[in-house]
């Protein structure tokens, strides 16, 4: 894949980076083989689809999630349950619900089904909840942006 070359004609397009969910450019098309390249300048990961959408990395490796943000995150964090907590149906009935600001204070681990774990508090009540289903409420943090980022991936490329 490397040896290819990606010059045709392309318009600008962008698309959720696979390894940080940031915004990768589409940087190089090859017409002949129906490839798009893209490269994500948050995490200079380099990557290509093919036209059934297979990926192929070129540069960067799958992120470990739950130990990035051991090592990126600062901890405590005030934030926001972002998304309901109940099928759609039905009225919210956990004691963590839809718009409660919590305290993000340590990360857990990580779940096959609901990704990053961590540990917050609502007022003095302490749980487990999870990271993609909560917003840091300061947008300026530097965490905003890290937990956007994991959102994005989260919904689009697990």
């Amino acid at each position: 894949m490397q040896n290819i070359e990606f010059n045709g004609e392309f318009e600008e397009e962008t698309d959720v980076c696979i390894i940080c969910g940031g915004e990768a450019n589409l940087t190089g098309w090859n017409e002949e083989k129906d490839l798009s390249r893209f490269e994500c300048p948050d995490c200079g990961a380099i990557y290509i689809y093919d036209s059934k959408y297979n990926e192929t990395m070129i540069k960067g490796e799958k992120r470990d999630w739950a130990e990035y943000f051991s090592e990126n995150l600062t901890l405590p964090f005030n934030g926001i349950v972002s998304e309901p907590q109940g099928d759609g149906l039905f009225e919210e009935t956990g004691p963590v619900r839809y718009g409660d600001k919590v305290t993000v204070n340590k990360i857990v681990g990580e779940d096959d089904l609901y990704g990053v774990i961590v540990d917050i508090k609502i007022g003095k009540k302490g749980y487990q909840f999870p990271l993609c289903d909560i917003a840091a409420d300061d947008v300026k943090s530097p965490n905003y942006k890290i937990i956007d980022n994991y959102h994005i991936w989260f919904a689009n490329c697990r």
